[in-house]
């Protein structure tokens, strides 16, 4: 856990709320996981406000993302429901409130200290990309396998057919691909073949008609001695061409 965004007045003592949104929703409150959701909503609430921080969403906003088809009078009473389930699952956790209403909005508690896997992604994103610019291909390429290894599965794995998420979803499962893509570039390059294989593989997996991806491992299989595992390939590219 490389670095952690506090919330004004926060301090080190302060309760730490660890997020990951990249895969299935873990949540800890100061290392204790929170394992017992009783409302689905009211955790989809908490991966929202998580995702819409700048700024908090006032109450209007949540009932109409999710309740658009409700009166007024009824999707207030199913977001007070919701919120009393997310608050009773982490009150499982820590005594110490998480979610609060202030000035209209619902926001996490000013005095948590705050870490969620998809800051530290982009951030180690954005360091290798500045990194790159300046030709520190070295620390660039630790920068990335970083970011790589946040990235658990797509964003809010567990929830897809929800239809907020989707546009943030697609926009990270891009931007972990272009990591793959650049670091099996750099593996190839420098003659780690092996490496450079796996990360071609781990990137048709996610998207099969990356052509590139499928040309770079057909160049690791040739280099490797492996004329079988690349004519194989060269197929598989092939098919998917064809699709």
């Amino acid at each position: 856990m490389a670095s952690v965004a506090k919330h004004a007045g926060a301090d080190t003592a302060a309760p730490l709320l660890a997020v990951h949104l990249l895969g299935p929703l873990r949540v800890t409150i100061d290392g204790t996981p929170v394992r017992w959701w009783p409302s689905r909503r009211g955790r989809s609430l908490l991966k929202y406000l998580l995702a819409h921080r700048r700024p908090w969403p006032h109450r209007e906003a949540l009932m109409e993302t999710f309740w658009p088809h409700s009166p007024p009078a009824a999707a207030r009473n199913s977001l007070n429901v919701a919120l009393h389930g997310l608050r009773r699952a982490l009150r499982a956790a820590s005594d110490v409130p998480v979610v609060v209403l202030e000035d209209g909005a619902y926001r996490l508690h000013a005095g948590l200290r705050l870490w969620v896997d998809v800051d530290e992604f982009e951030d180690h994103l954005r360091a290798a990309r500045r990194l790159e610019a300046a030709g520190a291909e070295d620390e660039a390429t630790a920068e990335y396998e970083l970011a790589v290894a946040l990235y658990q599965g797509d964003f809010l794995a567990d929830d897809p057919y929800e239809e907020w998420p989707v546009l943030t979803r697609e926009r990270l499962r891009l931007a972990y691909l272009d990591a793959l893509d650049r670091l099996s570039q750099r593996f190839l390059d420098q003659g780690h073949l092996a490496a450079c294989a796996a990360l071609c593989q781990r990137i048709i997996e996610r998207d099969a008609c990356r052509e590139d991806a499928h040309r770079r491992l057909m160049r690791c299989y040739g280099r490797q001695r492996r004329p079988h595992l690349a004519l194989r390939q060269d197929q598989v590219a092939r098919v998917e061409e064809g699709l």
